[in-house]
């Protein structure tokens, strides 16, 4: 059974170059992985801490492209980690449902086991399960450039909460909300009303976790009978560009207006309205939503 999304991994192509405007938007140090983590892997990565360690998704991981397996032509958001109860009964559970994952049996690594599906519709979906203490196990495998442990207060004074939304964009809206059912072993809400914008369609999967962090996980196309409106128009543009993938996630906040003073503090000046955006940040859009009512999902099985 699928419990929760833990992290969502990013690879980019100046890894140093991005970490200034990233410690800014996130308020803290990253932690640099150790490479023992996944021993015999050549990589190089940082995580920013999110709230909610234990319980909704922990970490943004940063990856240098050109480091391991791990190559890109643009930044883009690459995989997400879910973590499982049991991950041979997930597997079978899974390929139950029709998908195939890479490696027959889970492999292991420095903190659990785990096994991928490879890339769905332009996201890695990886699968875990920790062992007991992994997650102890993990934190101590990780620091800031100086050594320290301490690398913020990842909830920035009480105002972030987390991770609550990814979005994918598509092409084929239909074989991508299929795959996704067998993924999660559950109905997506159909969201097309609820988004709301000429030319798009939508649908929504509720996340595991029963709403303990990351909520949904939305996937939107264009609709080509219709014409398109300008969100649709940018929507295809980032389709010609970097074809499928994730191109926005919503991060929850507890006080619009103070996050936005925060981010000016600190020379940041996101587009706003009813939500704080920064557009096409290293591949993705990073929009700041307050708490809202929101069309819930089918409840997600597996």
């Amino acid at each position: 059974m699928l419990t929760d999304i833990y992290v969502i991994d990013y690879v980019l192509k100046d890894l140093e170059g991005a970490k200034d405007r990233l410690d800014r938007i996130f308020g803290t140090e990253p932690l640099w992985l150790d490479p023992e983590m996944v021993p015999g892997a050549e990589f190089t990565a940082m995580y920013y801490q999110l709230p909610g360690n234990g319980e909704r998704s922990h970490a943004l991981g940063l990856f240098q492209s050109g480091s391991g397996a791990i190559e890109c032509d643009t930044d883009r958001v690459f995989l997400i980690g879910i973590m499982c109860d049991d991950l041979p009964a997930t597997m079978r559970e899974i390929a139950d449902r029709g998908l195939t994952f890479l490696h027959d049996e889970p492999e292991r690594y420095a903190v659990g086991e785990s096994n991928t599906l490879g890339a769905l519709h332009g996201l890695e979906i990886f699968i875990a399960r920790h062992d007991p203490g992994g997650d102890r196990k993990a934190r101590e495998m990780m620091f800031t450039k100086d050594g320290s442990s301490d690398f913020g207060d990842e909830t920035q004074g009480g105002l972030l909460r987390g991770v609550v939304g990814i979005d994918l964009v598509v092409n084929d809206f239909e074989a991508a909300v299929d795959t996704y059912r067998k993924v999660f072993g559950a109905q997506p809400a159909d969201t097309t009303k609820r988004t709301g914008e000429a030319g798009i369609v939508s649908a929504h999967f509720a996340a595991p976790g029963g709403g303990r962090g990351i909520r949904e996980m939305g996937i939107f196309a264009v609709d080509r009978s219709q014409t398109p409106g300008p969100f649709a128009e940018r929507l295809s543009g980032i389709l010609r560009q970097r074809g499928e993938g994730v191109f926005r996630i919503d991060f929850l906040v507890t006080d619009l207006a103070a996050m936005q003073a925060k981010f000016a503090e600190r020379g940041l000046c996101p587009t706003d309205g009813d939500a704080l955006v920064f557009e096409d940040i290293n591949g993705a859009d990073l929009r700041f939503v307050a708490e809202r009512a929101r069309a819930e999902p089918g409840r997600v099985e597996g």
